[in-house]
């Protein structure tokens, strides 16, 4: 009786339908869950306070409660069931096309005890969301909002929504035709520049010889600066997200970035054009001014200048989220090693965490190989602020044996990792298996996700 009044008002109140389903469906079917079950609902309903009374709240979880206790014949207790850790889902933008492939995200995250999805809502300069700034992917239905609807859902089941967006990839290789509102349609020449000075914007697939997975933009460009922020600010305005997450946040590589704007604010700088050191080395190579060799000192001197284009983007969009809304978590996807990271794609990093210009990181440390998975995650775990990098598990190279994914969550605990985060949940989203071995093992009991929120102090 008391779960038939549970299931009833929540379908009254438009609240948690679709947890509460799970709830009885994993009662009916035996009562090793119940604990978990009964805490995520609590979660759940924390979360819904600031939209339903709070006396219809108190009545549900009392009735949910003494249904419990009744079947179970036991007490609850919630310290067996919570404890904080961020268990995290990539969901790649083809995921969020349809009503349906949301629910089916957040039931797949409800039954294996995740409690956040990063979502791709921007992967190419298209949004799966509504912008005035960005055109609409066209394979979203007219009248849909994919972002609105994820939010909406998966606040409902206790799960944080964190928008992820690429900042610099834009268009695709090979394509010329783009919607008037693109950014590749109002500024081409904001593209990246190789420095043979091609402009990513003629690259090809085979030209790109897989250091390229789209045109980008440069930004070392004042314009593009500006338009990554306001892509950000726009969906953190608009949206109740949890944070926003960063892709693509680098350089593709050492070979480009030599557009003009850039060669001017090097030369602005330094007295020098960048592509000398590529094109004219012997002229450089062998003169000392300060007791410094010219050309090594200009080569550190430009990589230093295209990390620092990066950092400020980053930067620029961290400091107006704060002002905005100091609850929304800014994080990013980055390369594993930090020093690669930084000397191959100016992505460094490191300094983000150290100057507090975000409130994590995820390494993308995707290997099966579990010791160079914990060369990585230990090393970015140890930089100082402690607690600011969650581990990145790339699920998708160990699909033959869910054992192999769950040795590298047990592995990113031991090294103190505040959470994990699995790329990518369309990798492994008809596989029952893969999920029930998720629930069944490292992520038996729900978590509560921690306050990652950089507090004045780190």
């Amino acid at each position: 009786m008391g779960l038939f009044c549970v299931t009833i008002l929540c379908d009254y109140k438009g609240a948690l339908v679709e947890a509460v389903k799970q709830f009885v469906i994993r009662m009916i079917r035996g009562l090793d869950q119940v604990s978990s079950e009964y805490h995520r609902m609590i979660k759940g309903f924390e979360q819904a306070i600031s939209k339903y009374h709070i006396h219809f709240l108190m009545a549900v979880l009392l009735m949910a409660g003494g249904a419990l206790c009744i079947m179970a014949g036991t007490d609850v207790h919630p310290e067996a069931a919570m404890n904080e850790e961020f268990r995290g889902l990539w969901v790649v933008r083809t995921s969020m096309q349809s009503q349906e492939s949301i629910e089916h995200v957040i039931e797949r995250a409800v039954e294996s005890n995740f409690n956040a999805i990063l979502v791709q809502v921007n992967g190419r300069g298209e949004a799966y969301y509504e912008s005035h700034i960005v055109p609409r992917m066209p394979d979203v239905p007219e009248g849909f909002d994919p972002l609105a609807f994820c939010i909406q859902k998966a606040h409902a089941a206790g799960i944080e929504v964190h928008a992820w967006i690429n900042a610099f990839t834009v268009g695709e290789l090979g394509r010329s035709d783009y919607h008037e509102k693109h950014v590749l349609s109002q500024y081409p020449e904001w593209s990246l520049v190789d420095l043979d000075q091609v402009s990513t914007c003629d690259y090809t697939p085979g030209t790109a010889r897989g250091e390229l997975v789209s045109v980008m933009l440069d930004p070392a460009i004042e314009g593009v600066k500006e338009y990554v922020r306001e892509v950000f600010m726009e969906v953190v305005t608009n949206y109740d997200v949890d944070g926003v997450h960063f892709d693509y946040i680098r350089y593709p590589g050492k070979k480009y970035g030599y557009g003009q704007e850039a060669r001017d604010g090097f030369r602005e700088l330094t007295g020098y054009d960048p592509l000398d050191l590529v094109k004219q080395p012997e002229a450089l190579r062998g003169t000392v001014i300060d007791g410094k060799a010219l050309f090594e000192s200009l080569s550190d001197m430009w990589d230093e200048f295209r990390c620092e284009q990066v950092t400020e983007v980053v930067r620029r969009v961290y400091r107006d989220v704060k002002r905005t809304k100091p609850d929304v978590v800014v994080s990013c996807a980055v390369f594993a090693d930090a020093d690669e990271s930084r000397a191959l794609r100016m992505q460094d990093w490191r300094s983000w965490i150290q100057e507090g210009i975000v409130d994590f990181v995820v390494p993308m440390a995707y290997t099966p190989d579990t010791e160079k998975f914990i060369g990585h995650i230990k090393a970015a775990v140890e930089t100082p602020p402690d607690g600011r990098a969650l581990a990145g598990v790339g699920v998708y190279l160990m699909l033959d044996d869910p054992e192999d994914c769950i040795e590298k969550i047990d592995a990113a605990r031991e090294l103190g990792a505040p959470g994990i985060v699995l790329f990518s949940y369309d990798s492994i989203k008809e596989r029952t298996d893969y999920w029930e071995a998720l629930a069944d093992g490292p992520f038996n009991h729900p978590a509560t996700a921690p306050k990652m929120i950089r507090q004045a102090s780190d």
